[in-house]
């Protein structure tokens, strides 16, 4: 088991042990972003491993906010604008290849690759853009904003701080590495905080 995956369960899972459901929901929800950034900014011994951890702690991350959305009322154009970011990020993952999708070229080394077809054909980050389309869509559902919004919130600023960090690139490692540790610094303060708020 990596640092990253023992971290993640000393942090969120004695709070859902605990039947604090909104402290929980907060603390297993931002360990991916942690992860992409430490890969980024420090490099990985083992990118297998990497891209392994990174998809179990996206998907206990996606788990924790889809409990929490799926128990408001139905919204459509939430639910819409939702499945338009996924059909966006599934359609560039696709076409990157999941090496790619998890920083294989920042990480592992993987040689630069240029695709032009849709959706790169409109814009260079297509799953930053549908990641921030689908959290935030979530936020037009008013029973989910109601008690779940700064959940999102952060899910589309640390996105935001996705795109940063992919700008920056390997070469300014030094920024990432200060600039990502201050976000997520920020971000662990942010989320227990709101998820001691909505207890």
């Amino acid at each position: 088991m990596s640092a990253s995956c023992l971290l993640f369960a000393l942090a969120g899972l004695p709070a859902v042990l605990d039947q604090n459901l909104p402290l929980g929901v907060y603390l297993l929800s931002f360990w991916h972003y942690y992860l992409y950034w430490l890969a980024f900014a420090f490099g990985t011994r083992s990118f297998d491993a990497f891209k392994r951890n990174a998809v179990v702690l996206k998907t206990v991350s996606v788990a924790a906010l889809a409990t929490v959305y799926l128990s408001a009322p139905l919204d459509f154009a939430s639910l819409a604008v939702i499945a338009t970011g996924i059909l966006l990020n599934v359609r560039a993952a696709a076409l990157l290849g999941f090496d790619r999708t998890y920083y294989g070229h920042e990480v592992a080394g993987l040689p630069p690759c240029r695709i032009a077809a849709f959706p790169y054909s409109l814009t260079a980050h297509p799953m930053i853009l549908g990641n921030v389309a689908a959290f935030g869509g979530t936020l037009i559902n008013p029973g989910f904003r109601a008690q779940w919004w700064p959940l999102a919130g952060l899910h589309v600023a640390l996105n935001i701080g996705l795109l940063a960090m992919e700008l920056a690139g390997p070469r300014h490692r030094r920024a990432v590495r200060i600039g990502g540790g201050l976000v997520l610094a920020g971000t662990l303060v942010a989320a227990v905080l709101a998820g001691l708020r909505a207890s």
